[in-house]
């Protein structure tokens, strides 16, 4: 799998990602907050999104709620997508987000995802074998 360095907008993102991590600490939740994803789209808006975890077990992590925010704006192209966990390390997407990313749209295939605070690869490279199509028409 090809990786990439981290760029100034890359570096950016991750703390944007941390900014939101810091906001979420002193509401001191179990199981929620814990990870905080950023994304930026194709137009160059940024989204964000925290983990969510509830007793009842409904859940999604931080990349699910980043996604319906960009969604919920019009748009559905993630450029560069990072998961930052509270101890401001960088987590690479699980497996049912990196469907979630690939299937938004065709064209994020190419997304790049940070996996560490100096790598980036392709989502294609993430799941060289995806499970479906995408939600567009």
């Amino acid at each position: 799998m090809k990786t990439y360095k981290l760029n100034k907008q890359d570096k950016e993102l991750i703390e944007r990602a941390k900014k939101v991590i810091i906001k979420v600490k002193p509401l001191n939740l179990i199981d929620t907050g814990g990870v905080c994803a950023a994304l930026i789209t194709s137009k160059g808006n940024i989204y964000s999104g925290v983990s969510l975890g509830f007793y009842c077990g409904i859940g999604s992590c931080g990349e699910y709620q980043a996604i319906g925010a960009m969604i919920s704006n019009g748009e559905k192209e993630i450029k560069t997508i990072v998961a930052v966990g509270n101890d401001g390390s960088i987590i690479p997407p699980c497996g049912k987000c990196r469907e979630m990313i690939k299937q938004s749209s065709k064209k994020n295939w190419n997304t790049e995802v940070i996996i560490s605070k100096t790598k980036k690869v392709k989502l294609k490279g993430l799941i060289p074998y995806p499970y479906g199509e995408t939600i567009e028409k």
